[in-house]
């Protein structure tokens, strides 16, 4: 599970629905809550959260041009992978932080990923989930060790 903390800067809520819209980073990540905010206290502008989401859930872009439907779309850079036969998990460095993505074997060979590459993680605004944090504040220059982030790469 990839594991970042963030400040809620904007809630935009319609019926049952409410985007929730976090800056972690240096970059914005949105997510979707079923429910009005009051029902989460933890959901109020200036907060820190944790935002969750699993490895199997981020997909990488190396080279994309034009204009795609989704929402989160983190900068981030080629560190490591572990290439097995059907799947490769790649460790993504997102602004000092660590993100880890699960994508197949075939897809991680057409994309022919090395270290230092220039990629971009999309994820699904419903595929971030939101967890109050014990945190204060952010510290940007923090870098995510391994022990804080359960990842598919060692």
């Amino acid at each position: 599970m990839n594991r970042l903390h963030g400040k809620i800067f904007n809630l935009t809520t319609s019926g049952n629905l409410t985007l929730v819209d976090v800056e972690a980073g240096h970059q914005q990540i949105t997510a979707v809550i079923i429910g009005a905010p009051e029902k989460a206290p933890y959901l109020k502008e200036d907060n820190i959260i944790e935002l969750l989401f699993n490895e199997s859930e981020v997909a990488i872009g190396k080279g994309v041009e034009g204009s795609i439907s989704l929402n989160n779309q983190l900068s981030c850079t080629v560190n490591e992978w572990n290439e097995g036969d059907i799947f490769t998990c790649v460790k993504l460095s997102f602004n000092g932080h660590i993100i880890h993505s699960l994508i197949t074997t075939r897809s991680f060979r057409v994309l022919n990923l090395k270290h230092g590459d220039p990629v971009t993680a999309y994820i699904k605004i419903n595929e971030v989930f939101l967890k109050e944090s014990d945190k204060t504040g952010i510290d940007h220059d923090h870098d995510v060790s391994e022990k804080e982030t359960v990842g598919c790469v060692r």
